[in-house]
């Protein structure tokens, strides 16, 4: 269970990575806690994220979506 809830979402220091090791083909409904008091609810469907909810909205601005923006290594 935990190697599923680490492909849907990870923390490193203060950041949320969202849906890190996800396949873009697979449609899924989530909702975990994330470190300070944050809930983290997303709704992924057809390759896009069509709902984002994080509580507290002030975290919002830690959230990175790692589907769109892929990490390069160099």
């Amino acid at each position: 269970m935990i190697d599923l809830e680490e492909m849907l979402m990870q923390t490193i220091d203060d950041k949320i990575y969202i849906l890190p090791a996800w396949p873009k083909e697979w449609n899924v409904d989530f909702k975990l806690y994330a470190p300070k008091n944050t809930l983290v609810e997303c709704s992924y469907k057809n390759g896009k994220i069509e709902r984002l909810n994080i509580i507290p909205s002030e975290r919002k601005k830690e959230v990175i979506e790692l589907f769109e923006k892929p990490i390069q290594i160099k």
